[in-house]
């Protein structure tokens, strides 16, 4: 019976949404960002061609690791060039970027990551990461899929 009575008194808790932080949030991080390139294998997701728009100005996130605000914009042939501001610390080496939308189409943020890209994905456009210039995938899917929404990967904060 004082079992029954414990549980009683820790369901309610269970559900309360207190923003996590920290450690959690940490691995959240991980595994969100693992997530996210498996999405890739659920047809439908996978954007075969760039948005028509997108903001002026986005959160990039290295997976796993900081983030940053970037800027958007267009190359020639209609595909996107984001620019990553400020400069990756010396032991990531990135390798692409995957532009999120959630599922109405509105971009999320950009993630970065250092693997190999994904392959048969079709390049939307380019990441500008300090002197490199990267593959940029893209990928329009619910963010319930991959984040926790008291830990976002692409904190408004970061934009002006």
């Amino acid at each position: 019976m004082r079992h029954y009575l414990l549980l009683a008194l820790l369901l309610p808790l269970a559900g309360c949404g207190a923003p996590r932080s920290g450690g959690a949030c940490g691995l959240t991080a991980i595994a969100g960002a693992t997530m996210l390139l498996e999405e890739f294998g659920t047809p439908g997701q996978t954007l075969s061609a760039p948005p028509a728009t997108l903001p002026p100005r986005l959160v990039a996130r290295v997976a796993a690791g900081p983030a940053f605000e970037a800027v958007v914009g267009r190359t020639q042939d209609s595909g996107w060039v984001i620019g990553v501001e400020g400069s990756i610390p010396a032991p990531i080496r990135p390798a692409f970027g995957v532009l999120i939308l959630d599922r109405a189409g509105t971009a999320r943020g950009v993630m970065i990551y250092e693997s190999v890209p994904i392959r048969g994905a079709p390049e939307i456009g380019r990441l500008s990461v300090d002197t490199l210039m990267l593959p940029l995938l893209g990928i329009q899917l619910d963010p319930a899929r991959y984040e926790d929404p008291n830990c976002p990967f692409f904190p408004d904060s970061l934009l002006p």
